[in-house]
């Protein structure tokens, strides 16, 4: 009963992030909240506290310096109103004591229509956002590990091709950012995690930038800015009816402001996540979670090929998402993660 309690008490503490949504559209964060990886997305978008989340230069650097192996990791989805996106990952041990990785994050809306001041159609566009992490973990002890990831991202319009009188560009590159992990198992049934993401080089450690909208000037520039995230995570794992159960829980808050620390709440936004992961079958799992009101179940499957002499483990994984705030069922994601033996 007790660890029925946990996993229950995990899906009720969402209420507590309800009151004030994360209206954060505005800035080109927006892929990192999409998340990275089909198995997380199943359980709430929650892999922070996970060392077997992928890629884990994305999720938590720290999660590098628990790898033991070569692993990749690939995510596809298809979201409704044309959007689509993915990611892919590389990551590996290096000596006994470290870990590196890359990631690569893709966002983009398929048929996005070009409307000029005449409110006339004069075509659609294909825009598309990406976001790239490398990452090193190193692991101070035998349960603590604390990592450091670079990123970069580059968001590209597409709409140059529809103005004959404005040089407008198209692309824009944001200046590299920094992000800082920890990782700690505690023992067999806990883990934690805290992740800063999106710190800078400024003094303010504030990731903002300009961007020129036309290379003639001819058009006011815009600014580009990537909030500070403090992001707790927390992991129970146990056994239901004799299989493996995890659940996971995550608060962020998200620094809107060009400052330091900003303690004004009005400068904050909180939001939370939940999931559960249950080993139901050998190799196969159930997934359920919660990220804000967006709400997820997937699917997954482990499989094994024999090359040679060798045994290649994959894990084959589909989410189902509904988007709660919009009313919209995304029924399209699947990603693969293996191991290189």
């Amino acid at each position: 009963m007790n660890r029925v309690f946990v996993l229950l008490l995990c899906f009720l503490s969402a209420s507590a992030f309800a009151d004030k949504k994360a209206t954060l559209g505005s800035f080109d964060g927006f892929v990192e909240r999409m998340g990275a990886g089909t198995a997380e997305l199943g359980r709430g978008n929650t892999g922070s506290a996970d060392t077997a989340a992928q890629p884990g230069a994305y999720w938590n650097p720290a999660i590098l310096g628990f790898r033991t192996y070569t692993a990749y990791s690939l995510h596809a989805e298809k979201r409704d109103l044309d959007r689509a996106g993915g990611s892919l990952g590389v990551e590996s041990r290096i000596g006994s004591r470290m870990g590196i990785g890359g990631a690569v994050l893709y966002r983009s809306d398929l048929a996005f229509d070009v409307i000029n001041d005449d409110d006339e159609k004069l075509g659609t566009a294909t825009p598309y956002f990406m976001m790239m992490y490398v990452g090193l973990g190193y692991r101070i002890s035998r349960k603590d590990a604390i990592g450091l990831s670079f990123s970069m991202s580059y968001d590209n319009l597409g709409i140059s091709g529809y103005y004959d009188d404005v040089k407008v560009e198209d692309g824009y590159q944001s200046p590299v950012t920094f992000n800082l992990g920890w990782l700690r198992e505690w023992n067999e049934n806990w883990s934690s995690a805290v992740v800063i993401r999106n710190l800078s080089f400024s003094k303010n450690l504030s990731a903002t930038w300009t961007r020129n909208t036309s290379s003639d000037n001819s058009v006011s520039s815009t600014e580009g800015v990537r909030p500070k995230v403090l992001q707790i995570g927390l992991g129970y794992h146990s056994r239901l009816l004799g299989r493996p159960i995890s659940s996971w829980m995550e608060a962020l808050d998200y620094q809107v402001a060009d400052t330091l620390l900003a303690f004004d709440p009005d400068l904050h936004v909180w939001t939370g996540r939940v999931g559960m992961e249950w080993e139901a079958i050998p190799g196969g799992k159930i997934r359920i979670g919660m990220d804000d009101s967006n709400y997820m179940f997937g699917l997954g499957y482990l499989f094994k090929i024999r090359i040679g002499k060798r045994w290649w483990p994959f894990d084959v994984s589909y989410a189902l998402v509904y988007e709660g705030d919009a009313g919209l069922w995304d029924p399209l994601s699947f990603g693969i993660n293996g191991r290189i033996p």
